[in-house]
């Protein structure tokens, strides 16, 4: 039966209408500090029993987000609720409209009585996702304590590209192995020291798999302490993509470590910002290498930085990527120390806004089965709704080449002290001289704003960097604003296509 032949009842659909959800709601943010993916989002909002007899009266949730997606359904979105979108169909849509003034489900179904069948479902339905509530009872978005530990390890300073946004001053050095093996106890004592019941390592650089060898022995390290402790382990390698050998590939399938590859355009595209030391382009090389792990089935996530250099290619290698079947993250240049004598990267509002509709259109075209309100956001996502932008400050540590603790991969020299000697985390804890990550209530221009909880008031280091306070919204802020409602209607088009009829 399809959605059209049941017209005339009541549809209410939501990622919990998706039998395979958890895979398919996922984190993209594997160059920053934002979060794994976690259980939270799977948990419905709301958890009722309700009834026809229900004696409550309802109301529709003040700053709901409501837009049409074709013309038998619309999407609704409360910004102020925990999460999850709706698309409901005309007479869905009619049930929500009845709650102008508080009523009861018991009053609904008087009203329309050719669905009175159908009404306590859909009130049940618009509760969990914290569109519809009892009178009195509004939603309350809850923070859960974060469940993983994430380590930046930077285990090379040494790269084969010079990316003139990179905020690496490189050198040939390399981390050796006591400082790596020390690297993965030094996390793994501050997961349990903390109560992390996960782990979390990104393996980065520099260029990652210049150093591989020493990634594997500490990814087996890792496997073998957090079995030992029973800690959750999640590992990612980050890596330009210019040359992953065919039996590293088959060493970092056997021992579960995620490949996120950067790729910032097609061809010149990706050139322009992503050459090799001598200059000569990459691109070739880094589509050689996405080729060859889709033939060894095991496909890359996909990071593509937006700077005003390829703002006008992002939607072709957003096509590359969904014609693929691949993941991508979709992040802004951050302005830094070693790319300021490339003041060509930095963008502008309309520039970045045209370039993400033109990306969002490709999606559009393309519809992944997974939903992309984890990783097209820049920093921001809407799958959970968060008090800070990223992990730093709370569950997130970056450990150098040397063994030096820093707060944040972007502020990578700004160094706390060493793993030898204390903590990490608490270190990180306890620093109140470098980055301020704040909880967007404390931000000047956030306090008021619907959309405060998803951007959380973005990059504290981009912010700061941009106005020299930590206490005020970002500098992106108009972008988010511009782009979020187009991201949902996203969503509702992808719950239209993949759910069960």
């Amino acid at each position: 039966m399809t959605f059209a032949q049941r017209a005339s009842r009541p549809v209410v659909l939501s990622t919990f209408s998706l039998p395979d959800a958890q895979e398919l709601m996922l984190h993209g943010c594997e160059d920053c500090a934002c979060p794994v993916t976690d259980d939270r989002h799977q948990q419905p909002a709301t958890m009722i029993k309700l009834d026809a007899a229900d004696p409550r009266r309802w109301v529709r949730a003040e700053h709901v987000v409501e837009m049409p997606l074709d013309q038998e359904h619309k999407l609704l979105f409360n910004p102020a609720g925990r999460g999850g979108v709706a698309v409901v169909n005309e007479p869905a849509h009619r049930v929500f409209a009845s709650l102008g003034p508080a009523v009861t489900i018991g009053d609904v179904r008087s009203e329309w009585p050719e669905v009175a069948d159908d009404v306590v479902d859909v009130f049940f339905q618009l509760s969990r996702l914290d569109v519809i509530h009892p009178t009195g009872q509004p939603p309350r978005q809850e923070f859960g304590a974060s469940q993983v530990l994430t380590a930046w390890m930077h285990v090379s300073n040494a790269c084969n590209l010079r990316c003139p946004y990179c905020y690496v001053s490189k050198t040939t050095d390399g981390m050796d192995t006591s400082v790596g093996l020390a690297a993965v106890e030094a996390v793994i004592n501050s997961a349990l020291a903390h109560g992390f019941p996960a782990v979390k390592f990104k393996y980065a650089g520099g260029e990652a798999s210049l150093n591989h060898r020493l990634v594997l022995r500490m990814a087996e390290h890792a496997r073998e302490l957090t079995a030992r402790h029973g800690l959750r382990l999640y590992e990612t390698l980050l890596s330009n993509g210019v040359s992953l050998p065919r039996p590293l590939v088959r060493s970092l399938k056997a021992e579960d470590i995620r490949i996120m590859i950067s790729l910032d355009g097609i061809g010149e595209t990706h050139d322009a910002q992503r050459p090799f030391v001598n200059g000569k382009p990459s691109f070739q090389f880094v589509e050689r290498t996405i080729a060859q792990l889709i033939e060894q089935d095991y496909r890359p996530h996909l990071s593509i930085t937006m700077t005003n250099r390829n703002a006008s290619g992002v939607a072709d290698v957003v096509r590359y990527a969904l014609e693929r079947d691949l993941t991508f993250s979709l992040n802004f240049f951050r302005d830094n120390d070693c790319a300021a004598s490339f003041p060509d990267l930095r963008y502008e509002e309309r520039t970045i806004i045209a370039a993400l509709q033109d990306a969002f259109g490709v999606i559009e075209q393309m519809l992944p089965r997974w939903s992309v309100l984890g990783s097209i956001l820049d920093r921001g996502q809407l799958l959970l709704p968060r008090q800070r932008s990223c992990g730093v400050g709370q569950d997130y540590v970056v450990i150098d080449h040397r063994g030096q603790v820093a707060k944040c991969h972007m502020e990578i020299e700004r160094t706390l002290g060493d793993i030898f000697s204390d903590d990490p985390l608490r270190l990180i804890r306890l620093d109140t001289a470098t980055v301020r990550n704040l909880p967007v209530q404390e931000k000047e221009g956030c306090r008021d704003c619907s959309w405060r909880h998803w951007c959380s008031g973005g990059c504290a280091v981009a912010t700061f960097r941009a106005t020299g306070r930590y206490d005020i919204k970002s500098p992106n802020c108009n972008i988010y604003k511009a782009i979020y409602p187009q991201a949902l209607r996203l969503e509702g088009l992808r719950l239209l296509k993949y759910a069960p009829a």
